[in-house]
């Protein structure tokens, strides 16, 4: 191990003087006069650099400050911005169910493709229901048959009703004629209970769409005997479809106003490669979660989307724009006028005396070319947008028209900016 260590060492060292002459300019100050004592040659360089360095320093400050430095402006302007959030989410069918048979079976036909499109009420499967109907035809028979002895038990009761008002027979004849209707009666009332039971029986040989929606593949084919509640085939609505997805719970309350406001909306984007077109839809947040989910911090909602030409499907990862809110006043710059900073974010204002005010900013919302201040700057004020690189604060400069016109009055949807840290009022 140790002999490992020398090697390592010896190595270092010879690296270090064979590369001197590049290392030398980063040596610490201190250092310097104890390379110099070692080798004189080695320094100079470094002096000779930085004197060239000086000189080149002062070259350039003596342009700078020869005269006015052209530049051009935009006028801060007062404005809002909506807020947006963006996030990944993913289409979830607004109803997708797996259809099955409530009885046991033999398939006897199947009147849909695998994939096929119904609407509600279209008969998909049906099982063989031979068996079920013959039951009906039995029933239908039975209750004709037990209409018939009430029909004939009513008549007797009749009959023997006028004796018994009339003396002939006793009161007790009256009573067993109308127990009898009533037991007739019974009888019939318990087969028509059977024969509905047997009509439900035989509307459970017939698989239908609950919905309007999309089929998936039927799982059987004809001949086959499938128990009961053997899944048959999946329906999925596809008109209107949902979109779910998270945002941080930094963001419930503002969502909430918003979605009380009713302007609580989201623009969903499939997402697609670089080069192909992103078809969107929009719609409204239906739906937010009761519950913050304590492992990523983040809540749940759901917006409804039409989707009627079916772009988007169940399960599809799509980009999602959320519309949660407007902020409050802000100013109004081209985004090129903001320059970072080690304090954040400045500006380089001119002011009337055609001097440079480099002032430090709070950029609040951002949206392409235009930025949301925050604090910091105010309406009216002139912000360099062209030629920032050449001044310096306290530069004269003088003002020239932009190669490109540019309207920082532009209203848009803006996004957080990841650097803001206030001067935003979420409404």
């Amino acid at each position: 191990m140790k002999q490992i260590a020398v090697v390592v060492v010896v190595v270092v060292l010879a690296a270090g003087y064979f590369f001197r002459d590049r290392l030398v300019p980063y040596a610490p100050g201190w250092a310097m006069p104890y390379i110099a004592s070692l080798d004189p040659s080695l320094v100079k360089p470094a002096a000779n650099a930085t004197a060239q360095t000086a000189s080149a320093t002062t070259k350039a400050g003596g342009k700078r400050n020869s005269g006015p430095v052209a530049v051009s402006v935009a006028a801060a302007t007062d404005g809002t911005l909506p807020v947006q959030r963006s996030t990944i989410g993913a289409i979830v069918a607004a109803a997708s169910t797996q259809l099955s048979n409530q009885i046991a079976g033999t398939v006897a036909q199947i009147l849909v493709q695998d994939g096929a499109e119904v609407k509600k009420g279209d008969l998909l499967v049906k099982l063989d229901d031979r068996t079920i109907s013959a039951q009906i035809a039995k029933d239908t028979a039975q209750i004709a048959k037990d209409q018939a002895t009430v029909d004939d038990a009513q008549a007797s009761y009749a009959r023997t009703k006028h004796l018994v008002d009339t003396g002939v027979t006793a009161a007790q004849a009256g009573d067993d004629a109308l127990t009898a209707v009533k037991v007739a009666q019974g009888t019939l009332a318990v087969d028509q209970a059977t024969h509905a039971m047997d009509q439900v029986q035989l509307c459970n040989t017939e698989v239908r769409a609950p919905f309007d929606g999309r089929l998936g593949a039927v799982q059987f084919s004809v001949g086959a005997y499938v128990p009961t509640g053997t899944a048959l085939v999946r329906i999925t609505q596809m008109k209107p479809v949902l979109v779910q997805f998270s945002l941080p719970e930094s963001d419930l309350a503002l969502l909430r106003q918003t979605a009380t406001a009713g302007t609580l909306t989201v623009s969903v984007s499939a997402v697609l490669g670089p080069n192909e077109a992103a078809p969107v839809a929009t719609g409204p947040v239906t739906f937010i979660d009761n519950t913050v989910d304590p492992a990523s911090s983040t809540v749940t909602l759901r917006a409804a989307l039409a989707n009627e030409d079916e772009t988007l499907w169940p399960g599809q990862p799509v980009n999602v724009t959320v519309q949660a809110g407007t902020s409050g006043p802000l100013v109004l710059v081209p985004n090129v006028a903001v320059m970072p900073h080690a304090d954040g974010s400045v500006v380089y204002v001119v002011k009337a005396d055609k001097t440079v005010e480099q002032r430090v900013v709070t950029v609040a919302l951002r949206k392409g070319d235009v930025a949301g201040i925050g604090s910091g700057l105010k309406a009216g004020e002139q912000v360099i947008v062209e030629g920032q690189a050449a001044v310096l604060p306290g530069s004269a400069v003088k003002l020239v028209a932009p190669k490109a016109k540019i309207d920082a009055s532009k209203q848009g949807q803006a996004e957080l900016d990841p650097t803001a840290t206030g001067g935003v009022t979420k409404s």
